[in-house]
């Protein structure tokens, strides 16, 4: 039976050491380096990113009136601009050179078309042989009638010759020297005689109608010639090509002497009197716009303002254009096709809370935000954005007003909480 284990024990006697300077150094350096290092350590420790103060743009929230609108680019253009064409084929002559000045009505070019010049004699040539068919119609005409009342004539005679006999005889048969057969055939006469006069006076009534009617139809036909002669003349006198307006020649649209077919455009004339802008908006504003929207515009370096006219029904190229009037050009020095940068105002808000655009809006969707708490730290907020213009952004909540938050990019930040700025 083993009772216990102290016969085994055996003890052991400790001594002091001295610790040497060197090991004394090494742990103070290792404290001081832990002390250094903690922060840092305790940064990772919490996850919290530390960014350089130069790679942030920060901004304050101010309070104001916001204006939400889009920046487009386009160019001036005449309002005014018409292109002169070619109505006939031909040989053109130019008498105006690019960049020339010219009256309304000025002759501009002309157009040499041989074809039409002698389709105009063979017309006038029809006109006066139809001229000639009305005289001579006109001529049968009157000798119709003029035998025609020569017949009247005739049976007026022949009335009057057969109402004298009439006469002699009513008083021979009251003497009892003719027979009743002779009196008899005098009344005969005389009613035939008065027959042939009605007849004769119809005939010639109806001659003259028949002469006014055959002589309306012939000069309705000499009528329509001459219209035809004339739409001729009409069309030669435009191959005189005149300018519509006063202004400046633009282009030559094809050469000089070239010959040309009808409707070929031939030059352009510009109206420098009013000027109009040319914009080209990308069609994610396209059901925004509308007429009368105010424009900004800058034009070498000189603000102007104008209001849209006219909206393009169609899209082009993922833009729709649009047109918007020059105000106060007075001043400018404007060339056609000249560029310019331009800013269409869809909606004003009075009195709002905004901050400047950033990156940081397509960082975090608008939703949240980095306020600065002091100079070394930021902490993530949520917001609410609401109207937005070209240089600024509505904050509807989240943010008051002199707050200072960070604007630029926010992919470093790995949706951390809070971040220290660094100097």
């Amino acid at each position: 039976m083993i009772i216990g284990t102290q016969g085994q024990d055996e003890a052991i006697v400790t001594t002091k050491k001295k610790v040497s300077l060197k090991a004394v150094i090494a742990i103070a350096g290792a404290v001081a380096v832990s002390a250094l290092l903690l922060p840092t350590i305790e940064r990772w420790y919490k996850s919290i990113p530390s960014i350089d103060k130069e790679s942030l743009r920060m901004a304050q929230v101010t309070r104001g009136d916001l204006i939400r609108d889009v920046a487009v680019n386009g160019k001036i253009v005449a309002a005014n601009a018409p292109q002169l064409y070619s109505t006939e084929p031909g040989q053109v002559t130019m008498f105006a050179k690019p960049g020339e000045s010219v009256e309304k009505g000025q002759i501009v070019a002309q157009v040499q078309s041989p074809e039409l010049s002698a389709l105009i004699e063979q017309q006038e040539s029809t006109l006066e042989q139809l001229k000639i068919e009305a005289s001579r119609g006109e001529w049968s005409n009157k000798e119709a009638l003029l035998n025609l009342e020569s017949e009247l004539n005739s049976a007026q005679i022949r009335m009057n010759v057969a109402t004298r006999e009439k006469q002699r005889a009513d008083e021979s048969i009251e003497k009892q020297v003719i027979s009743e057969k002779e009196w008899a055939q005098s009344q005969d006469n005389l009613l035939e005689a008065e027959m042939l006069l009605t007849t004769a006076k119809k005939r010639v009534a109806l001659a003259k109608e028949r002469l006014v009617f055959e002589n309306r139809n012939r000069e309705y036909v000499v009528e329509k010639q001459l219209l035809v002669v004339n739409e001729l003349k009409r069309r030669q006198q435009a191959l005189e090509i005149a300018a519509p307006v006063s202004g400046i020649v633009g282009n030559w649209l094809i050469a000089q002497k070239d010959k040309v077919s009808p409707s070929t455009p031939i030059m352009t004339v510009v109206d420098l009197s009013e000027y109009e802008a040319e914009l080209n908006v990308p069609e994610f504003y396209a059901d925004d716009l509308g007429i009368g929207l105010q424009v900004a515009m800058t034009i070498a370096g000189q603000n102007v303002e104008g209001s849209i006219i006219a909206i393009s029904p169609e899209i082009k190229g993922g833009q729709v254009q649009v047109r918007a009037n020059v105000k106060n050009m007075d001043a400018l020095s404007l060339r056609q096709n000249q560029r310019l940068n331009a800013r269409i105002e869809f909606e004003k808000k009075d009195n709002v809370l905004m901050v400047k655009r950033g990156q940081f809006l397509s960082s975090s969707n608008g939703t949240i935000a980095y306020k600065l708490n002091d100079l070394n730290s930021a902490v993530q907020i949520p917001i609410s954005t609401g109207l937005y213009s070209v240089d600024y952004i509505e904050l509807i909540s989240g943010v008051q007003e002199g707050d200072t938050i960070i604007i630029s990019d926010y992919e470093t930040f790995n949706s951390a909480q809070q971040i220290e700025i660094t100097q």
